[in-house]
């Protein structure tokens, strides 16, 4: 039974991973709202010898302002410039992505402060040297002293400014490939006219008034940017669904393979036990034409060595099982994942361990059950 306890236990502990880390993605992604839509520039091609690379200078401000003035189904447009900077408190430093945004990111991205304020009209129409940071940062740069009302340095490539600490956003922690807690937002205007001198913005996170009606607002906003570039290779339009859609197809597709290389530890377990059914038979040949000379008909035999072979299969099951649940347990507290065991699991599981028992089994019942009852009796 070791090949079809320890094929069981992989299958187990398997989707039980792929399962809690599907959860885990699909939350983080929705903490930030189905409803928000992602608005970056395009990418070139690399025809005739140019590198391919991201269109730059693209987007501006008035943009944002067309589409949440032109789009019925749009909220609110936040248009966004992100820069990895050096920060720098006395003898800290630490290298993160600055963003510049507008007081609607908190409402957009659902990203909120948890001491004191954010980004307000003030600081935008003063171009005020202000600087809320993520949990993160704050760590690195403080320890446990109080950030608020602190100057820190943030020096861009062309100058250097003391900027004072107003706020603290609350751990919102790793979503995809952007971690939000190592990151620190500024007023747009500040980080467009005096630290990076430039009139474009890298992207908008754009909300749309519902679930429902984010995908009018991505026709509205794909027929606006058209209408402006007249190439859509110029800018990429996204939602939170379709990401969450694509992580879900990708994990689905990793479970499958996974489990089927499991499933390989599954056919060895079957083969060894058809093999042990097949020696049972030798060895109980005398016992086959004893139950055959009192009247046991072929169908029973059948059924006895099948049983016995479905039995061996689902008990080697159950304990693959076990030993699936328990083995997932500890992986998730070693490796920190977050695992969920599902039913689905555990039915499939037995679901594999009867199609086993009951395909491998086949065979040496037949075998037993077409045994001669004379023959089986002179056997020794």
């Amino acid at each position: 039974m070791l090949g079809i306890i320890i094929g069981i236990a992989a299958v187990v502990i398997i989707i039980s991973i792929t399962q809690g880390s599907q959860k885990s993605i699909s939350e983080r992604i929705q903490a930030l709202g189905t409803n928000l839509i992602n608005v970056s520039p395009g990418r070139r091609g690399g025809a005739r010898g140019m590198r391919a690379g991201r269109l730059t200078d693209v987007f501006t401000v008035a943009d944002g302002e067309e589409i949440l003035k032109k789009a019925s189904a749009v909220k609110r447009v936040v248009p966004l410039v992100n820069k990895g900077l050096l920060l720098q408190y006395r003898d800290k430093n630490t290298e993160i992505q600055v963003n510049g945004v507008t007081p609607e990111y908190q409402d957009v991205l659902n990203f909120w402060v948890e001491k004191g304020r954010f980004i307000d009209d003030r600081d935008l129409k003063s171009l005020r040297t202000v600087i809320v940071l993520g949990q993160e940062v704050a760590t690195d740069l403080f320890g446990d002293e109080d950030p608020l009302g602190r100057s820190i340095m943030v020096n861009s490539p062309s100058s250097r400014y003391k900027f004072r600490v107003i706020g603290v956003m609350e751990s919102k922690g790793q979503v995809m490939f952007s971690n939000f807690d190592e990151q620190a937002f500024i007023p747009l205007t500040t980080a467009q006219k005096r630290l990076l001198q430039t009139k474009y913005v890298n992207s908008f996170s754009i909300q749309a008034e519902s679930e429902e009606t984010a995908s009018e607002a991505i026709e509205q906003i794909d027929a606006i940017l058209y209408q402006k570039f007249q190439d859509d290779t110029n800018y990429r339009i996204f939602s939170q669904e379709e990401l969450l859609s694509t992580m879900s197809s990708v994990m689905q597709t990793f479970t499958v393979m996974l489990v089927g290389i499991a499933a390989i530890s599954l056919l060895v377990g079957g083969i060894g036990i058809m093999n042990t059914m097949l020696v049972s038979v030798t060895e109980r040949t005398r016992e086959i034409g004893t139950r055959m000379a009192v009247g046991a008909k072929r169908s029973d035999i059948l059924l006895q060595f099948l049983w016995e072979s479905l039995v061996l299969c689902l008990l080697g099951g159950v304990i693959g099982i076990t030993a699936g649940w328990i083995g997932s347990i500890i992986t998730a507290s070693i490796g920190g994942w977050t695992t969920a065991v599902s039913f689905s699991a555990i039915a499939l599981a037995l679901g594999f361990a009867t199609v086993v028992g009951l395909f491998f089994g086949i065979y040496p019942a037949n075998k037993a059950s077409k045994l001669d009852p004379v023959e089986a009796l002179r056997y020794e």
